[in-house]
């Protein structure tokens, strides 16, 4: 793994983890130590909307603490139908535990440090090289398959000739056009922060558009705001946007600043070919509104990942890799689509001074922007469908079937559990802190539902004979088999359904073959 900054980020990017996120890094043993990073866990994480941070509130989207949302979990309240509610915690909390992770696995050489300056692919193998930023020192690197997930302006990506295709440069009052962010510590005091404490304090007047994120559990702090067109970044100045975000002076310690552009909906025009895979920004660049760039690039890894290994042990067919770009890039572009309509919705909100004035006009004014500010709230940051309703439909190794009723609607801010094949498996908890998840096996797993009396032989023959792993799970809750339908799930390996039926199918060996892509 080549990574050309000399550690993990320093600088917070994305700053909400979702729960689909949470799910993959709950098995990779990250969830838990992550949750303790980030806010307190007694600290609100609701999203605010002021005028200025001393001035008017407009509107406010109440969301559960970290404690409260792990009890929402376990009883099977609230949005999200997942043993891991999202978690509103920082990117540089989370390559720090991702690190961590790595650096306990003597299987991955990870070198911070190190730039990619070549990569071409060769028939049977893909050759990299590779610079020591420090020494300048080269190395080529062969390897049967390669990922960039080299960012927006990805190397691989450029080396493969894929260009991106959608809207950029596209202007708004507020995410949209350049941008700037600072992070800084100040000592959170009720002179210049509202007493209810918030995750999120958006400023909206005619001075300055704002966003302030409370990023730790003490005295950190993310604020993004608009370079004014023609403006110089290096001029910002970011106590004067304190004092201007706030009616007040804020004494900070800056830690970084860094001017970034918004107005993005970009997605490659292709993932690759069948041995270099594009993932993460180098396939898609968002505006970052609804949180979804960083949690679209981490289920690209999760949809790759297993592929990419059942390709090196052997088991996997010719059409898998073929398999990443037809999955994986209309859920890009679908997710394009849904942070933009997010970006225009908070960008282009209208104020004018009237809204800061103690008057007739004033009241009303600040009534109709709390008003869209609330249901934009409420459609930016409660996305379960987004996060948990993705569905590989008309995937070439996924087993469709017509005889168990049409899939849900993809909603975005509502999730239907549902078996539907290309969906993510519904979660349910066996007992107290032990989820499904935890339960699958490291592969493939069939889901037995409707007890051992179903005879699953000729899967499991199917799937010996073609070495694919097979991990078989009985369930005996009733609830269980009422939630997916039907009596048997193939689950795979990144937890979507391959296929469903309420007894093993004729011909056994060609479903194991769809699937692994045969």
């Amino acid at each position: 793994v080549l990574n050309d900054k000399p550690d993990t980020a320093a600088h917070p990017k994305a700053n909400a983890i979702g729960a689909r996120t949470m799910e993959h890094l709950r098995r990779l043993a990250i969830a838990a130590p992550l949750r303790k990073m980030g806010l307190a866990d007694d600290h609100p994480t609701d999203v605010a909307y002021f005028t200025r941070l001393t001035g008017y509130e407009l509107a406010r989207l109440p969301m559960p603490s970290r404690r409260d949302a792990l009890a929402e979990a376990e009883s099977g309240t609230g949005a999200w139908a997942s043993p891991e509610p999202p978690h509103r915690c920082s990117q540089i909390f989370l390559e720090q535990q991702l690190k961590r992770r790595a650096d306990g696995l003597p299987a991955i050489d990870l070198r911070f440090g190190w730039r990619l300056t070549a990569v071409k692919e060769s028939g049977d193998n893909v050759s990299a090289t590779a610079e020591e930023i420090a020494t300048g020192r080269t190395i080529t690197i062969e390897a049967d398959y390669l990922v960039g997930a080299d960012g927006g302006n990805s190397i691989v990506r450029k080396s493969l000739g894929i260009e991106l295709e959608g809207e950029s440069g596209v202007v708004r009052p507020f995410m949209g056009g350049e941008m700037f962010a600072a992070y800084f510590r100040a000592r959170p005091d009720p002179s210049w922060l509202s007493v209810n404490a918030s995750w999120q304090y958006w400023i909206v007047n005619p001075d300055i558009r704002a966003l302030l994120i409370h990023v730790d559990q003490t005295d950190r702090f993310l604020l993004h705001t608009t370079i004014a067109k023609g403006g110089d970044p290096a001029a910002m100045d970011t106590a004067a946007i304190m004092r201007l975000m706030a009616s007040a002076t804020v004494e900070l310690e800056l830690l970084s600043e860094v001017p970034w552009t918004a107005g993005y909906s970009l997605v490659a025009q292709s993932y690759g070919t069948d041995r270099i895979f594009l993932a993460g920004d180098s396939s898609h660049l968002f505006t970052p509104t609804g949180g979804l760039g960083m949690n679209t690039g981490v289920d690209d890894a999760a949809n790759l990942g297993w592929k990419l290994a059942a390709l090196c042990r052997g088991w996997g067919g010719a059409k898998l890799a073929g398999s990443f770009e037809a999955e994986r890039r209309p859920i890009g572009l679908r997710n394009i689509n849904f942070a933009r309509g997010f970006a225009n919705s908070v960008g282009t909100v209208p104020v004018t001074d009237e809204a800061e004035r103690d008057s007739a006009a004033g009241r009303a004014e600040r009534a109709a922007l709390g008003e869209r500010l609330r249901n934009h709230a409420q459609s930016e940051f409660i996305i379960p469908g987004i996060m948990l309703g993705v569905r590989y439909a008309g995937s070439p190794i996924v087993a469709e079937d017509d005889g168990f009723g049409a899939p849900p609607p993809d909603e975005p801010n509502s999730y239907i559990p549902n078996s539907s094949p290309g969906a993510r498996a519904p979660h349910f908890w066996f007992s107290p802190g032990s989820a499904l998840y935890d339960r699958l096996g490291p592969e493939f797993t069939l889901l037995r539902l409707g007890g051992s009396s179903v005879d699953t032989s000729s899967i499991e023959e199917a799937a010996a004979l073609r070495g694919v792993p097979l991990t078989i799970l009985d369930v005996k809750p009733d609830r269980a088999r009422d939630l997916y339908g039907v009596d048997l799930a193939l689950i795979r390996p990144d937890q979507h359904i391959a296929w469903r039926g309420n007894q093993a199918p004729d011909d056994a060996l060609a479903l194991v073959d769809l699937v692994r892509g045969a």
